[in-house]
């Protein structure tokens, strides 16, 4: 598991979910590498959507939970 990724992380990791969050319906904005307002409310629409624990970060659970999605190919 990569670190927890929260507002006000900058970077390619920020820019890599804000990516995956974006092509799978969730809009986190601009892939700009800087976790803002819109990243977070992205991240809180999906950790609502698999019905995990809703904290607008991507820790632990919610890396698992999209990693679990693309072994199973699950786009939703």
């Amino acid at each position: 598991m990569k670190h927890i990724l929260k507002m006000g992380d900058t970077g390619a990791e920020v820019k890599k979910w804000q990516h995956w969050l974006n092509i799978h319906g969730f809009n986190a904005g601009e892939e700009d590498g800087i976790f803002g307002e819109k990243t977070r409310e992205a991240v809180i629409q999906f950790q609502s959507t698999k019905k995990i624990v809703v904290d607008g970060v991507i820790g632990s659970q919610t890396q698992l939970t999209i990693e679990r999605m693309k072994k199973e190919g699950d786009t939703l």
